[in-house]
């Protein structure tokens, strides 16, 4: 059962002020992209300020796409975030998705570390 759940993961609601948003896992069509902007943005994370974080992210077209493909957003309530709530939810996007390439991976090494086991 739980290979369903790295197969086929489920949304994640988070808060967001008073409405919820819907985090959904990264699809194949955006996964290229979703990797470039998400390490872009976490290799900023250690020297540059929020604000810095916001304006990258903005200017590079990095927070659209992390949050119009990942969340339940529409571009119209997307463009008209605070910086802070941006760039909260833009990481609070990449950690779920991390999460569940994490939990892929871990599930592929033991299914090959397995599979090399019993060919011996």
């Amino acid at each position: 059962m739980s290979e369903l759940s790295v197969l086929f993961p489920k949304p994640v609601t988070v808060p967001m002020g008073t409405t919820q948003v819907t985090v959904k896992p990264v699809t194949l069509e955006h996964f290229e992209a979703f990797g470039q902007a998400a390490g872009e943005l976490l290799s900023m994370l250690q020297n540059a300020t929020p604000a810095q974080i916001y304006a990258y992210a903005r200017q590079s077209g990095a927070l659209d796409v992390v949050l119009g493909s990942c969340t339940s957003l529409g571009r119209w309530r997307r463009r008209r975030l605070p910086a802070a709530a941006a760039v909260s939810l833009m990481f609070a996007v990449i950690q779920v998705n991390s999460s569940f390439f994490d939990q892929a991976l871990v599930q592929a090494a033991s299914q090959l570390g397995g599979s090399t086991l019993s060919s011996s």
